[in-house]
C-alpha cells in the first residue's frame, strides 16, 4: 500500500504556514497518543505516521525536498525499508513539541528535565558611518556558566545524592484528573528524581556561576537601527549539560549630524545660493564613508529639486550593492545685500516687470510663454550681462 500524502496525514493544505502545521501535529498527536488509547495498535500506528509527517514537514530542507520529489525525496529520512522509526522516538518528538504538557498522558522518565540556558538581551550604538563600514565588537556580557568545580550537577565532588522518597527516583508524582492520570514533578526533589545532600561548595548546588566573559561581535555592514543580532550559544549556560541559550544584540544607530537614512538610501540637504541655482554650478558633497565628490547642479536649478547619486547610498543588508545618495537642493535667499548687490536686483526687477518698446513690438507674445522662463533665467541673463559689461 502507497504511503499517504504527508499534508493529508496532518489534514492541511500544501500551503500550510509552519504554525499550521504545528498545530496540526499537536491536534493529530494528542487524538492518537498511545497513552490514550492503550492496546489500540491502529492508534498507534497513526501516532507513528502523524509523527513521521511532522518530522519531514516542519524541517524546511525536508520540506522543499518532498515537495519537489515526494516521498522518494525524503525516504532516507522517514526510515524506509523498513527501518522505521520506533514508538520511543516519536515519544520524545511529542515531548519537544509539546514541552512538560508531554506528561499529560503520564509520559515522562526519571529525573528532571534539563533546561536550555535563557537568552541574554545586550544593546550597542554605534554611528551611522559604522552602520556604513561595518565594526567588530568585543564586549563584556554576564551570564550563567556551568560550574568548572562540579561539571554542572550541583553536588561535592566525592559524594553522592539520595533517592528521593517522595517519589522513588522517578522525579514524578502522579495524580487523577478526570479521566486522566496526570503526572507533575515531584515537588520535594523538584523533578531530579534525587535529593542533594552535600552540595558543592562553589555553585551551593546551583550548577552554574555567573560571570562576566568577553564575547566578539560583528555588526555587518548595513545594519539598520533597532535590527537584533543573534549570537548562538552566547547566552546562559543550560541546566543539567542542555544546550545554552543565545545572545541577543540590539543595535541602535544615533542620528548623523546631516545624513538621513530610508531603508538603503541616504538623503542630503545641500544649501545654494541664487547665483548658483541661476548659472549652474559644482558642489562638493562630503561623503557619508570617506572623502567628497563633486556634484554638478544644472543652470535654473529650482529649490526642491533633487539629485540622485546612484551607488552612493547604503551597502544592502546581506545582499549585493548599495542604495543611492539623494540630496535636496535648497536656494538660500540673501538677507544682507551690499549696495550693488541691491540694484542688480532693482534691475532685475525692471526687467522683469517693464514694457519697453522692444516688449511692445512682441506683445504677441503669450505671457505663458514668458512665465515659463522663470525668474532664474532672468537672474541669469542679468547676472551674465553685468559679467559680460565687466
Amino acid at each position: 500500500m502507497p504511503p499517504r500524502d504527508l499534508y493529508e496525514v496532518l489534514g492541511i493544505e500544501r500551503g500550510a504556514s509552519d504554525e499550521d502545521i504545528k498545530r496540526a501535529y499537536r491536534r493529530m498527536a494528542v487524538k492518537y497518543h498511545p497513552d490514550k488509547n492503550q492496546g489500540d495498535s491502529e492508534a498507534e500506528d497513526a501516532f507513528k505516521e502523524v509523527g513521521e509527517a511532522y518530522r519531514v514537514l516542519a524541517d524546511e530542507n525536508l520540506r522543499a525536498r518532498y515537495d519537489r520529489y515526494g516521498h522518494q525525496g525524503v525516504s532516507s529520512q522517514m526510515g524506509g525499508g523498513g527501518a522505521g522509526h520506533g514508538t520511543a522516538d516519536f515519544m520524545d518528538l511529542f515531548s519537544q513539541v509539546f514541552g512538560d504538557f508531554g506528561d499529560l498522558f503520564g509520559m515522562g522518565g526519571a529525573g528532571g528535565r534539563a533546561r536550555r540556558g535563557n537568552d541574554l538581551r545586550y544593546d550597542v550604538e554605534i554611528s551611522l558611518e559604522e552602520a556604513y563600514l561595518g565594526k567588530d565588537l568585543s564586549v563584556d556580557i554576564p551570564k550563567m556558566e556551568q560550574c568548572g568545580t562540579c561539571n554542572g550537577d550541583g553536588i561535592r565532588p566525592g559524594t553522592s545524592p539520595t533517592t528521593c522518597s517522595q517519589c522513588a527516583g522517578r522525579g514524578k508524582v502522579v495524580f487523577q484528573q478526570g479521566f486522566f492520570s496526570v503526572q507533575q514533578n515531584c515537588p520535594r526533589c523538584r523533578g531530579r528524581g534525587e535529593l542533594i545532600t552535600d552540595p558543592c561548595i562553589e555553585c551551593t548546588g546551583e550548577g552554574r556561576l555567573q560571570r562576566a566573559r568577553k564575547v566578539s561581535v560583528t555588526i555587518p555592514k548595513g545594519i539598520s537601527d533597532g535590527d537584533v543580532l543573534r549570537v548562538n550559544a552566547q547566552g546562559d549556560a543550560g541546566s543539567q549539560g542542555a544546550p545554552p541559550g543565545n545572545l541577543l544584540v540590539g543595535v541602535r544607530v544615533t542620528q548623523h549630524d546631516f545624513y538621513e537614512r530610508k531603508g538603503p538610501d541616504l538623503f542630503l540637504q545641500w544649501s545654494i545660493s541664487m547665483v548658483d541655482a541661476a548659472l549652474g554650478t559644482k558642489a562638493r558633497i562630503p561623503m557619508l564613508h570617506e572623502g567628497e565628490e563633486d556634484v554638478v547642479v544644472p543652470p535654473g536649478t529650482q529649490p526642491g529639486h533633487v539629485i540622485t547619486l546612484r551607488g552612493k547610498g547604503m551597502p544592502r543588508l546581506q545582499r549585493h550593492g548599495y542604495g543611492n545618495l539623494r540630496i535636496l537642493v535648497m536656494v538660500e535667499t540673501p538677507t544682507d545685500l551690499s549696495p550693488k548687490e541691491k540694484e542688480l536686483f532693482r534691475e532685475l526687477s525692471k526687467l522683469r516687470g517693464q514694457l519697453d518698446e522692444d516688449s511692445l513690438d512682441k506683445r504677441a507674445e503669450r505671457p505663458s510663454d514668458r512665465r515659463k522662463r522663470g525668474f532664474f533665467s532672468d537672474l541669469k541673463d542679468l547676472i551674465s550681462g553685468e559679467s559680460k559689461d565687466e
